[in-house]
């Protein structure tokens, strides 16, 4: 290999590290309450048991077991509660106080049900959030909502505005409605309250009983101290080159997490 080609290449995984380094301080989440056997990790296999206090980083694969739930406070003050019998997954969790433009919450509901209460990230960039579900993927306008996958999916907004989108098009659910999403290809429709299933009404039940408020953020994302000062000093040099990721991963991320997860009939 020519010293040239030589220093183009470490010059390609010198950017590349630059840019997995600004983007690893952009955000996660923290394990603010648990109860029963709650894990996470890369994937179910590698997941172990949570602690309280734990940083949860984007990628992780949060499970519940039966009787186990866990609430996750998100660096943006954003609340998701995860019912039992759960598994979540944290595709891309991005967010800076002071910078809205960088913004990204992708996540994925591969069983089980949960809440989720929007954080500053969901008020100020709500077109940087999407929930994906074999059905649907659900959009956001400052809003508390709950989802359960019992197939088909259901869909309870508490506050605010949610969309839901798939093949067919995009249907918006306003506060205090409840909507039936049969599958990727067919148009989620509002339903009364009475047409839940009994397992999906029990879910909604319990979940909507907890006291979950989003909290204020902090705008800075706590790493280890070697990891904190590292991050800090490739995030002016590596802006640019962590922005230009942050771009080409926005939309492919969505697509990535709705390939990702068996689509219903």
């Amino acid at each position: 290999m020519s010293k040239a080609r030589g220093r183009y290449f470490s010059s390609v995984i010198l950017a590349l590290g630059i840019a997995g380094a600004a983007a690893s301080a952009f955000g996660a989440a923290v394990v603010q309450e648990s109860q029963g056997d709650v894990r996470a990790g890369a994937t179910p296999s590698q997941s172990k048991p949570v602690t309280p206090n734990q940083r949860v980083l984007p990628g992780a694969v949060v499970t519940t077991a039966p009787g186990s739930r866990v609430v996750l406070r998100f660096d943006d003050g954003q609340i998701v509660a995860l019912h039992e019998n759960t598994q979540f997954r944290i595709e891309d969790f991005r967010y800076r106080l002071q910078e809205p433009e960088a913004d990204r919450a992708v996540f994925v509901l591969l069983r089980g049900a949960l809440r989720v209460v929007t954080g500053t990230l969901g008020k100020r960039s709500p077109d940087a959030f999407s929930l994906v579900a074999p059905q649907a993927t659900i959009g956001i306008r400052g809003t508390d909502f709950m989802v359960v996958l019992v197939n088909p999916a259901y869909l309870s907004v508490l506050k605010g505005t949610v969309t839901a989108t798939n093949a067919a098009g995009t249907v918006t659910f306003r506060e205090r409605t409840l909507g039936s999403l049969a599958n990727s290809t067919t148009l989620a429709v509002p339903i009364p309250e009475s047409a839940l299933p009994r397992a999906a009404a029990s879910s909604f039940a319990n979940l909507g009983a907890l006291r979950l408020t989003a909290g204020s953020s902090s705008g800075e994302t706590r790493l280890p101290g070697a990891a904190a000062s590292k991050a800090k000093g490739t995030s002016t040099s590596g802006r640019e080159t962590a922005g230009t990721a942050r771009d080409l991963k926005g939309e492919a991320a969505r697509q990535r997490a709705q390939d990702r997860i068996p689509s219903k009939p």
